[in-house]
C-alpha cells in the first residue's frame, strides 16, 4: 500500500529509515523533515525536504506534519528535554493517522520513572499522551518500536563496554546479564516493513531484535575476531559512586540501566522480526564487519 511518509531527522537513524524507505517496494512517498539550517545533503535521495524547527512549540510546526500518513522521529536524546513530548503533540495536533516516536530502546514500561536516565521519563510520558486519546475521535493511532540497544553503541566509548584501545572488555554488574542489540540498518529495514508491508500497521508496543547475548558473549566474540582482552566487571556501586560525582557522566547513566538488568532484552525468536522470519545482523555479524583488525 502506497503512504506518505515524513521522517524527522537525518541522522544516523534518519539515514537508515530515508534508505529503506525509499527502497521499498510499495514505492511509497518519502519527505524528510530538517533545520532551516542544515547542511544534510539528500540530494541522492529521492525524498522532498520539509524546512521546520522542533524546538518550537508544537502549534508552530504542527502545520508541516498535516498532510502525511505516517510521521516518524528520528531525532533521539540529542535535541534536548522537552523534544519527544513537543513532537507528539505536534502529531496530535496535526491529527497525523499514523506516528511512529522516537523510542528505539529499551523497554521504558518496565524500567518506569525515577531511572538513572531522567530522560527515560519524557518517553513514558510520551506513551501517556498517546495512550491517553486512543478512544477520542479521530485518534491518531501509533507503534512504539523497541530495539534495545543500537549495536555501534555497544562499541562506543560511551558506555566502555568494549574498549579496544585499552584492550577491555567490561560486563555491568554480571556476565551474563543479558542485552538486546540491533543495528540502525536493521531498524530501518524492519520499521519500513512494520510501516508499509501491510494494509493494517501494526500497533501499540512492538520488538524487535537484532542479536540478544551476554556480556561473556561479547567478550568471547571479541576475542574470536582476533583480539586480545582483559575482562573486567564493572558493579552497580561502581556506576552509583560515578553518578553521584558527576551527575552529567552518561556512560553512569546509561551503563546502570543495562547493569540493573531490567527492561533491556527480549529473545530474538520473540520478536517481530524473529515472529516474521526477518534476518538480523547478530553480534557476531557486526563485528566481523566493522570491528578493525588488532
Amino acid at each position: 500500500m502506497t503512504r506518505s511518509v515524513l521522517i524527522i531527522g537525518a541522522g544516523e537513524l534518519g539515514l537508515a529509515l530515508i534508505d529503506s524507505f525509499t527502497t521499498h517496494p510499495s514505492k511509497s512517498s518519502v519527505s524528510v523533515l530538517l533545520r532551516p539550517s542544515s547542511k544534510t545533503d539528500l540530494s541522492s535521495y529521492p525524498v522532498k525536504i520539509v524546512h521546520g524547527d522542533i524546538s518550537l512549540q508544537s502549534s508552530d510546526f504542527s502545520y508541516l506534519l498535516k498532510g502525511f500518513d505516517i510521521v516518524i522521529l528520528a531525532t533521539g536524546f540529542s535535541a534536548g528535554p522537552g523534544t519527544q513530548l513537543r513532537v507528539a503533540q505536534a502529531v496530535l495536533e496535526a491529527k497525523v493517522p499514523h506516528y511512529i516516536p522516537w523510542q528505539y530502546g529499551v523497554d521504558y514500561d518496565v524500567i518506569g520513572r525515577g531511572s538513572s536516565q531522567p530522560l527515560f521519563d519524557e518517553q513514558l510520558d510520551v506513551r501517556d499522551l498517546l495512550r491517553s486519546q486512543e478512544d477520542a475521535n479521530g485518534k491518531t493511532s501509533w507503534t512504539i518500536i523497541s530495539t534495545g540497544m543500537f549495536t555501534d553503541t555497544l562499541f562506543g566509548p560511551a558506555l566502555g563496554i568494549v574498549d579496544l584501545k585499552n584492550g577491555v572488555v567490561h560486563a555491568l554488574e554480571k556476565w551474563d546479564n543479558r542485552l538486546t542489540v540491533t543495528s540502525s540498518e536493521d531498524i530501518g529495514y524492519l520499521t519500513a516493513r512494520i510501516a508499509l508491508n501491510q494494509e493494517d500497521i501494526p500497533q501499540g508496543v512492538i520488538f524487535i531484535a537484532g542479536d540478544t547475548v551476554n556480556f561473556a558473549d561479547i567478550a568471547k566474540e571479541v576475542e574470536r575476531a582476533g583480539w586480545k582482552i582483559n575482562r573486567k566487571v564493572i558493579s552497580i556501586e561502581d556506576l552509583e559512586r560515578r553518578l553521584k560525582l558527576d551527575p552529567d557522566d552518561l556512560g553512569a547513566k546509561y551503563g546502570l540501566i543495562w547493569a540493573r538488568n531490567k527492561g533491556v532484552s527480549w529473545p530474538v525468536e520473540d520478536s517481530w522480526n524473529g515472529k516474521n522470519g526477518m534476518k538480523t545482523e547478530t553480534i557476531k555479524e557486526w563485528i566481523e564487519k566493522h570491528l578493525p583488525k588488532p
